[in-house]
């Protein structure tokens, strides 16, 4: 049992990231080209001015964390061949963690520093495939290592949201 002045703090200190995951203004976000769907924490992140690209990147605000939301075309790829595209992108040190099912994957680990003082930043990525398996949604969101308890709830949000493309309206 804890004694009293130690549940107070460690209850003080919880406070601020649950307060933190429930203030995020939460909004659906449908890819119009690939149809499907996905909540995203807007309020937290903005969406990059001049981002012209398919689908859409957004930056935390006041903060280092990075969201990309996108789509496209994958006639005869396997997962197993997009998962292995992934994961030797040059960005990345080390994978911690794959898993995945018959129609999606997940990637997470450690992103190479930029420079040796960098700090060093978790990616996390899912992948679904369409029904048919010629198209994909995607994400891939990156934080700062020391804010992964942080994250953790935002991530949960975003995987447990996205959809698989065609599968919205």
């Amino acid at each position: 049992m804890l004694h009293t002045s130690m549940r107070a703090t460690a209850i003080t200190l919880l406070l601020p990231m649950a307060a933190m995951a429930q203030d995020i203004a939460w909004t659906s976000y449908v890819d119009p080209e690939f149809r499907f769907s996905v909540d995203l924490p807007l309020g937290m992140f903005e969406p990059l001015e001049g981002d012209a690209g398919a689908g859409m990147t957004l930056a935390e605000t006041g903060g280092q964390g990075q969201l990309s939301i996108y789509g496209g075309e994958a006639p005869g790829l396997t997962l197993e061949q997009f998962a292995e595209r992934l994961s030797t992108g040059e960005q990345i040190r080390t994978i911690t963690y794959q898993t995945g099912g018959d129609s999606w994957f997940v990637l997470s680990g450690d992103y190479a520093p930029d420079t040796p003082q960098s700090e060093p930043l978790i990616f996390y990525t899912k992948v679904m495939l369409a029904e048919d398996g010629n198209s994909f949604s995607a994400f891939e969101i990156s934080y700062p290592k020391r804010d992964k308890s942080r994250y953790d709830p935002i991530v949960e949000r975003i995987e447990d949201t996205m959809s698989r493309p065609g599968a919205s309206g």
